[in-house]
């Protein structure tokens, strides 16, 4: 292909073709956001995002906790007191951010700083997996192909839904749920995952020179001795901990297996290398200590941990998600293996991962982590290889086969962005809040302190938190301690057969509940009437469909 010459960094022109499409990208994963809002109505208010809604809004009410000055992490899912924690720094301080912007609603100034990072860590981490990609490859083509494939690649988890199994083995394809795993997900929706891939691959990069391994990163000769180097490593991915604490045991392992496949291409064991690679375990360390020492001292944060349950489905699922990029790289490894340029760091990336996914972990399957990254680097190198084979087919024929590859593995973005948008013509619920709704718990919001805890169905609950500074019963699954028996217990109070007077005080004094919301969503529980409560003072009304109660003490 003519634009398979070999270029030692990336010139103007890449980063020009990596800009623009990078943009596009992300102008792509926006279009359904912007038409929400454009769409929203006096009577219905758009809540600000459009998919992994539960974890969004958990986000938000994260968000709020920043912005009315809160410097430590508290649960605002479940009732229990617990303690502060240094854990969600990077939403706290987005919230600070919109505390700080001038003009509308807080929530409103949230969800705008929300899409802002969403924009500034997206675009950082397109531009950080091109550098990436040039540090293994001389080839313009084969990285160019690479990029596009991480920015907008998929899986066949669309071939899996098409053929009526969208629940397959019991799971949906990973491509339509996992960010770990599919960069184009985390440019949709998760800021924070992009700050914490882009620190990832840079603490791989430093780590390369570390080990004095034949890559570019620059033109510039570095004058820090190999330890300051390897020191940069541990600070990368000790910020990359601050942002999600287990992405620091994968990069561990990724750097494992990168030293065992050094030792075997060098025959022998690669002493000086395991010492430098030492530096950044220690400085990256303590974070995971932090984490582990938090899980497992407080109650409440063990039993979250217990609850949040994330595992790897069957293998097949694996091979739906990543099967035609692994057929592609086949084509790859040798070349990889005996190029110059450290391409063996990506076969064994991709080598440790299926041990990775499997480990008695609860979160197994978020151990794929960045994993598209080198795969996608070697299955464009094999994509290339492959359509460079017969020299007599012209060129544009060639980039058609790429091409043709490239919508293959999109399609279930496709499908993703193109579902998230047309849902938007109902107006539905949980993107779309009743503006009655609002109005209720942004009064609320004005009468609560941040310990309060507020009784309401789930659906309530979940949004609860990002307009109102305080606590609910039930509102998230992992983060609500005893998730599905609180649930049940919330759906027994407005209930008017399953609880009586008597067990809905002492249910109340038990969990410490300050409020009680009572809307639709409640009403839907049961058909009790709080009203007729000696123990419940209304304080807030609006006539039919909502109202608050203060529980007398």
């Amino acid at each position: 292909m003519s634009d398979s010459r070999q270029c030692a960094v990336c010139n103007r022109r890449e980063w020009s073709f990596v800009l623009v499409v990078g943009i596009l990208a992300l102008a792509v994963t926006s279009v359904p956001y912007a038409l929400g809002a454009a769409r929203a109505t006096e009577g219905r208010v758009f809540g600000g995002f459009v998919f992994a809604l539960e974890d969004c809004y958990s986000y938000l009410a994260k968000m709020r906790q920043g912005a009315q000055g809160a410097w430590l992490f508290h649960i605002a899912y479940t009732s229990e007191p617990h303690m502060g924690t240094l854990f969600f720094p990077f939403h706290l301080i987005l919230g600070k951010i919109a505390a700080l912007v001038p003009f509308g609603s807080l929530t409103a100034r949230m969800v705008w700083v929300y899409h802002a990072a969403r924009w500034v860590f997206g675009l950082g981490l397109l531009l950080t997996v091109y550098r990436f990609l040039a540090a293994f490859t001389a080839h313009v083509a084969v990285r160019k192909v690479a990029w596009l494939m991480v920015t907008f690649g998929g899986g066949l988890g669309w071939l899996v839904v098409a053929l009526g199994q969208s629940d397959w083995l019991g799971f949906p394809p990973l491509d339509f749920i996992l960010p770990e795993g599919f960069t184009f997900l985390v440019l949709y929706a998760f800021p924070h995952i992009a700050l914490g891939r882009t620190l990832l691959l840079w603490g791989i990069l430093f780590l390369l020179r570390v080990w004095g391994a034949k890559q570019q990163i620059s033109n510039i000769k570095y004058q820090i001795p190999r330890v300051g180097r390897a020191a940069l490593v541990g600070l990368s991915w000790f910020l990359m901990g601050l942002i999600v604490p287990f992405y620091v045991p994968v990069a561990w392992a990724v750097m494992g297996a990168a030293w065992v496949v050094l030792c075997v291409r060098r025959r022998r064991i690669a002493w000086r290398e395991a010492l430098l690679a030492a530096v950044p375990v220690l400085i990256s360390a303590p974070v995971v200590g932090y984490s582990l020492w938090a899980f497992n001292s407080d109650p409440v944060y063990k039993v979250w941990s217990a609850q949040n349950l994330i595992l790897s489905p069957h293998p097949l699922h694996y091979l739906a998600a990543y099967g035609a990029s692994l057929l592609l790289a086949a084509f790859a490894v040798r070349d990889a293996w005996r190029g110059e340029r450290p391409a063996w760091l990506a076969l064994a990336w991709v080598g440790v991962v299926p041990f990775l996914v499997y480990l008695p972990f609860n979160l197994q399957r978020r151990l794929v982590e960045g994993v598209q990254v080198p795969l996608s680097l070697l299955a464009a190198w094999g994509l290339v290889k492959i359509s460079n084979l017969k020299s007599r087919i012209p060129n544009l024929r060639r980039w058609l086969v790429v091409g043709v590859v490239l919508i293959v593995l999109s399609l279930t973005n496709v499908l993703i962005v193109a579902g998230n948008t047309l849902v938007l013509r109902w107006h539905s619920a949980p993107i779309y809040r009743d503006a009655a709704e609002v109005a209720a718990l942004d009064w609320l919001s004005g009468q609560v302190e941040s310990d309060d805890v507020v009784l309401t169905s789930y659906e309530t609950g979940n949004y609860l938190p990002a307009r109102v500074w305080a606590r609910v019963f039930v509102g998230h699954g992992p983060e609500t301690v005893d998730f599905d028996q609180k649930k049940s217990q919330a759906a027994r109070f407005f209930s008017s057969t399953r609880a009586d007077d008597e067990w809905r005080r002492q249910f109340l004094e038990e969990y410490g509940i300050d409020y009680v919301f009572w809307g639709p969503n409640e009403r839907k529980l049961g058909k009790f009437v709080p009203y007729g409560a000696s123990y419940l003072q209304p304080v807030y009304e609006e006539m039919p469909d909502y109202a608050i109660f203060e529980v007398e003490q």
